[in-house]
């Protein structure tokens, strides 16, 4: 597993007792840096296998002055490369961080910086922190202070352990889950303890914090005008160019492939640019995932893993899950921590097609929301479509009365808030900034966590200069896969030749079949659901979880439903846990509502140890000391 920390102590405390703790809830055992350093009166540390060849950390800057730690890396730029020539003696990432900051072209910088990444830097004589990451937040961080302790850590629960939140429950999120089965903004399962924004630079000197958000989406609409066939051959090569960044200074490469389009347009990126990939793919025997998965690794080339998903090693990692994602995704999104023996040993980065889809297809835009007369019409449309478990007027059959927060606090309200626009922007450029800034960034950065277990993970649709340019098209371009589909015609043409799951047809099909597929798979879903005939529909998905949850996943399920759980039942009452259980068994579909059952439960163990001080593991870290 892989993680950093920061934590500063006040006088009476043992930093170095701290740096045990908070390594041990990090590390999961054999990381090849496990290792803190202590600066009175700041405890630092990682924990990584060291996927990427950073080497050990934290690490004394005896140029710059500075202990740092740094996640992830920097990707070649025009702007990194005029930098280092400028710079030749500055050779890590880590270190042009720190000079980047003596010299005072931090702030300026940070926007140009492509990569994904989290870095810290602290400066002993001023008691000084700096702390930034890259434009999506790829490594998630958590911060939380409390008086004069303060904690900065990828663990959520890092700042219970460290003393720098009470660990109560954030009910307000606990109830948002249990509607929208997502949360917004910054806010995590632990009240005071908040995520370290995306595009973010954070300086902090004694008490005193300063943050500033560096970048934001831009749909300024640059491109309108540009033929489209020549947007996507633009697109198309920025896309190329991503995937090339990703894969340098690496030396096995994977690709998690589904039988869509966006691992598909990583994989024919690959196969362009000469690069030799694992491909790997896992669900039920007869889904059509695998099976146009492996059309397009036959296609392209790859060395194809096709495995059965594993619902009972799924059933045994999600308390690891738990440990790692700390409730802030449905545990039914673990499928790649049950899956990642698979990948081990074989790769060391996997490359993913997180949200593509949304970056270059329109996929959140419907027309009912493009006709939205306000922001606020927008956002009632947008919690209408996202409130697919409880509706916010069941929450007391959910939740004990007095933990039930109040109407400001719960999705609707907080809806309205996000969807605010003051900038003015178009209703199809917002809606896709809200996802992309909310759920998504979430999604994604849950998602590399999980893949980081065992792998290093990048997301290929998030370039700086991919979104630059993709954010730049006018949103009719972008409706209905229009600029993506160019792309796909212009650059990656292979990749239409092969069938797609969602309308079953090869992806370059004319509108019109695909109007009559959609049509064609839609009868057959009502039909399979009335009279469990044909079985068609229901191969679109690589898992089956309503019926699993009553046969192989039932013994798991029924445990966290049906045992005791003190520590959550403050907050979610055990009677509604077996009530929806029951309704599952049934006949039912509540599997989305017992993941996010399953999250806060197995969260609330989880946090009960960090509240008495006692963390996930007993893994001792090493110190590092100034040379």
């Amino acid at each position: 597993m892989s993680g950093a920390y920061f934590a500063q102590t006040v006088p009476g405390d043992d930093p170095r007792a701290l740096a045990q703790l908070l390594s041990s809830q990090i590390a999961f055992g054999g990381e090849q840096v496990n290792h803190f350093a202590v600066s009175s009166p700041a405890a630092m540390g990682l924990v990584s296998p060291d996927n990427l060849k950073q080497g050990v950390m934290p690490r004394y800057l005896h140029q710059q002055q500075l202990w740092g730690v740094h996640e992830g890396e920097l990707y070649a730029s025009d702007f990194l490369d005029i930098w280092r020539q400028a710079h030749p003696d500055i050779q890590d990432d880590l270190s042009v961080f720190a000079e980047m900051y003596r010299g005072g072209s931090l702030r300026i910088s940070l926007p140009h910086l492509n990569g994904a990444f989290f870095f810290l830097l602290w400066d002993p004589e001023t008691q000084t922190l700096v702390a930034a990451n890259d434009r999506f937040g790829m490594y998630p961080m958590y911060w939380a202070q409390r008086g004069e302790r303060f904690c900065l850590a990828s663990r959520v629960l890092c700042s219970v352990l460290s003393g720098a939140s009470t660990g109560e429950w954030n009910t307000a999120a606990v109830a948002n889950f249990l509607t929208i089965d997502d949360f917004l903004g910054e806010a995590t399962l632990v009240r005071d303890v908040e995520a370290f924004p995306q595009a973010t630079l954070l300086i902090k000197h004694t008490d005193k914090l300063q943050w500033e958000r560096y970048w934001r989406y831009d749909y300024t609409p640059r491109k309108a005008g540009t033929r489209l066939d020549a947007l996507g051959h633009d697109v198309g090569e920025k896309f190329v160019h991503a995937v090339k960044r990703q894969c340098a200074r690496k030396n096995a490469v994977g690709i998690t492939l589904s039988g869509g389009l966006d691992s598909r347009c990583i994989l024919a990126a690959t196969a362009k640019l000469g690069i030799p990939v694992n491909t790997y793919t896992w669900g039920n025997s007869r889904c059509f995932d695998r099976l146009f998965a492996k059309d397009a690794a036959a296609h392209f080339g790859s060395n194809h893993h096709d495995v059965e998903y594993d619902y009972d090693g799924f059933a045994k990692c999600t308390a690891d899950g738990a440990r790692v994602a700390e409730g802030l995704v449905n545990v039914f999104d673990f499928h790649m921590l049950a899956h990642l023996s698979v990948m081990a040993g074989k790769s060391s980065v996997i490359l993913n097609g997180f949200a593509g889809d949304l970056v270059l297809g329109g996929s959140f835009l419907r027309p009912a929301w493009l006709k939205a007369p306000s922001s606020e019409e927008l956002a009632r449309l947008l919690y209408a479509w996202r409130n697919t478990l409880l509706p916010e007027s069941a929450l007391s059959s959910a939740m004990p009365a007095e933990s039930i927060p109040s109407s400001d606090g719960l999705a609707a309200a907080q809806f309205v808030t996000f969807l605010d626009n003051p900038d003015k922007i178009s209703t199809p450029d917002l809606t896709d900034r809200f996802f992309l800034e909310n759920r998504e960034r979430r999604m994604i950065a849950m998602g590399t966590v999980l893949t980081r277990c065992a792998v290093e993970s990048a997301a290929s649709f998030f370039d700086y200069d991919l979104i630059d340019l993709t954010t730049a098209v006018p949103a009719e371009l972008r409706y209905e896969h229009g600029v993506y589909r160019a792309m796909m015609e212009t650059v990656l043409p292979d990749t239409l030749k092969i069938r797609w799951q969602r309308t079953l047809l090869p992806a370059g099909a004319p509108p019109w079949m695909v109007i009559g597929a959609k049509g064609f798979l839609k009868g057959c879903r009502i039909l399979e659901k009335r009279i469990g005939w044909p079985r068609i529909a229901s191969r679109q998905s690589p898992v089956d979880l309503d019926r699993r949850l009553r046969n192989t996943l039932r013994p798991w399920m029924e445990r966290i439903c049906r045992d005791p759980h003190p520590a959550s039942e403050s907050v979610l009452r055990h009677d509604f846990c077996e009530r929806v259980w029951q309704e599952q068994l049934a006949g039912n579909s509540r599997a989305r509502l017992l993941g996010v059952i399953a999250a806060i439960r197995e969260f609330g163990v989880t946090l009960d140890r960090a509240r008495a001080k006692t963390p996930s593991s007993n893994v001792a870290p090493t110190e590092v000391q100034i040379s």
